[in-house]
């Protein structure tokens, strides 16, 4: 855990408060007590402060929009909507391909607070990174798209379809992006795009979700929503809760051995870069882990769900 936990929370809840976030102080106080900062200093717990406010806004900023689209109200119901979520892509993608800065009467409290989120993320980033994240949020945006049109028709997807697209819609794929920042490494594209790193990075996202969709299985049931890879085994494949439950496990605990597997397979990129490729794989299983003990000892959000009965 960061030393500077407390620091990164409190910075955080006043940048909420001031691009107004929340529709009531109620909201807001639920939101806070989540401790979202507790997650972004175990999953970076050696970042410098600066950079540990910017992603803790940023992934504070991701939970609002996912707790919207998680539990709508008639108040949110136009967030669902397709044309709705593409106008909003299209103005992400203007604050990021234009390194724009947007104001709360521009273009609302959502696009403003993410404008100057970017604005902090670009002196602290590559180019590359930049073009890179800018695809990764436009990937998360389009998959929750797919997810609200799966939601609206109340049709589960297939397992296949659900293990594809999760690790879009839940912002995995931007954890793995800022985990570059997070370790301050900067990998050739030859590295990057080696067949076994990739499979590495895919599956740090996936086994975060899977562990996610474990841990928040009660909250999901109790908001009827079946975008949980549990209740699409248990649909898919005619399985009680606790069978699939168990194989949702199975699967977590498949794809975490394979993670060591493929790290013992990967090739020699020589002295100084294997250090390099070390330092970016360890912060990417600090990632997990960071994760994985924040749903289990920090914060409220699923261990209030977890004390019912669910199978």
């Amino acid at each position: 855990m960061s030393p500077y936990v407390e620091e990164v929370a409190a910075a955080t809840d006043a940048w909420m408060k001031r691009f107004a976030l929340f529709p009531s102080e109620q909201a807001f106080t639920e939101f806070s007590n989540y401790k979202m900062a507790w997650m972004t200093c175990r999953t970076i717990p050696d970042g410098d402060l600066p950079l540990l406010i910017t992603i803790n806004n940023f992934y504070s900023w991701l939970f609002v929009l996912d707790e919207q689209l998680d539990h709508i109200s008639p108040e949110t119901a136009a967030i669902r909507d397709k044309n709705f979520l593409q106008n909003f892509i299209s103005g992400f993608v203007k604050i990021l391909r234009n390194d724009q800065f947007v104001s709360i009467a521009e273009g609302g409290n959502v696009l403003a607070a993410f404008s100057d989120i970017w604005q902090n993320l670009i002196p602290a980033s590559r180019a590359s990174w930049q073009c890179q994240f800018t695809i990764s949020l436009k990937a998360t945006f389009e998959a929750a798209i797919w997810e609200a049109a799966n939601a609206n028709s109340e049709t589960p997807p297939t397992v296949k379809q659900y293990m594809r697209m999760r690790p879009y819609f839940s912002g995995a794929n931007l954890g793995t992006d800022i985990n570059e920042l997070a370790t301050a490494t900067s990998l050739p594209v030859y590295v990057l795009q080696d067949q076994d790193f990739v499979r590495i990075v895919d599956l740090c996202r996936r086994v975060v979700c899977w562990a996610n969709d474990i841990f928040s299985l009660a909250k999901e049931i109790a908001h009827g929503d079946n975008h949980n890879l549990v209740m699409v085994l248990k649909y898919n494949e005619d399985l009680t809760m606790e069978k699939a439950l168990n194989e949702a496990a199975r699967i977590h605990d498949y794809e975490m051995h394979q993670i060591e597997q493929l790290r013992r397979k990967l090739p020699d990129f020589g002295p100084q870069l294997n250090k390099d490729v070390k330092a970016y794989l360890d912060g990417l299983e600090t990632m997990v882990s960071g994760f994985f003990w924040w749903s289990l000892e920090d914060t409220p959000r699923y261990m209030s769900h977890l004390q019912e009965k669910v199978v």
